[in-house]
């Protein structure tokens, strides 16, 4: 059941109510029924301070837990109209059907429900290691071989996106969570992706400026596989160094993995490495430093 208490906002949200699903408190907008979260049983987590407009919910019931993904309400931090959120929802739908892959978090079906539309996904208990999250620290308690082939993890997936046709828009380090306890690398929150050959028709993309390319900045430049490149290697300092300002001295990497992944975001695109399959595999054969090395 669903129960308006009509709190303001603060700070610099808009104006605020705040209902509840399950006992737990739903910040939005406007009054929205979301009553049916219950199709899949019952709300354990909510996640409302999203600037994308999904409303996000941990839900568990009979056929197990499951990441809810919903376009329709009128979210707290979204400024833009619920139908667009509803389209690109639909649209993220097709990624995740299109590069299905065991790194990937599992689409289990979308659907129309309520008034909007439902992404539901396999929960996972992995660790999400954006620094909206504040879970440096999950990172930095793996070792140095783990964090290496957590980045060879998300470079191969992309392997395989690419392989298909596929380019990374709004890729960031918030779109993976890792298992501390395995080292297994989820991704997710991928609903940008789009299927070469694209152009830049917006001047700023979506995305993180820290993993950004150059080109994603142009109106008109290409945004292609050399533009996946850029960002995977400014992901492989959110596991080895500092992706705010790549700098070497805060890489714990070797040398050799360091030299890998600059050249992976250099501005010209024309010296980065020319497919990510190239990249996944100079990282491959990268050593490790020094003091990992098996004897």
């Amino acid at each position: 059941m669903v129960v308006g208490l009509g709190v303001p906002g603060a700070g610099r949200l808009p104006s605020v109510i705040v209902t509840a699903v399950d006992g737990l408190p739903v910040r939005l907008r406007a009054l929205h029924d979301l009553s049916f979260t219950a199709r899949w049983g019952t709300v354990f987590a909510v996640l409302d301070d999203q600037d994308s407009g999904n409303l996000c919910f941990g839900v568990g019931g009979p056929a197990g837990r499951v990441f809810l993904k919903y376009a329709g309400a009128p979210t707290a931090r979204f400024d833009g109209a619920v139908a667009d959120a509803v389209t690109r929802a639909r649209a993220a739908a097709e990624v995740y059907r299109a590069l299905a892959h065991p790194s990937l978090v599992n689409l289990r079906e979308a659907l129309d429900v309520g008034e909007g539309y439902a992404l539901v996904f396999d929960w996972t208990d992995a660790t999400p290691i954006g620094k909206q999250y504040d879970r440096g620290h999950v990172l930095k308690s793996l070792t140095v071989p783990a964090r290496v082939d957590a980045v060879q993890q998300v470079y191969d997936f992309h392997v395989h996106s690419a392989a298909l046709g596929w380019v990374a828009v709004d890729l960031y380090d918030g779109s993976l969570l890792i298992d501390p306890a395995t080292g297994r690398v989820t991704l997710c929150d991928l609903d940008f992706y789009q299927v070469a050959p694209l152009v830049n028709r917006m001047g700023r993309m979506w995305g993180s400026t820290r993993f950004m390319s150059p080109e994603e900045y142009r109106l008109g430049a290409p945004i292609d596989e050399i533009t996946t490149v850029h960002t995977l290697g400014a992901l492989a300092h959110t596991f080895l160094g500092d992706d705010a300002t790549r700098s070497p001295a805060a890489w714990v990497g070797s040398e050799e993995q360091l030299a890998v992944a600059t050249r992976a975001t250099q501005e010209d695109r024309g010296v980065r490495w020319s497919s990510v399959a190239a990249l996944a595999e100079a990282w491959r054969s990268a050593p490790l430093p020094r003091t990992h090395r098996l004897a």
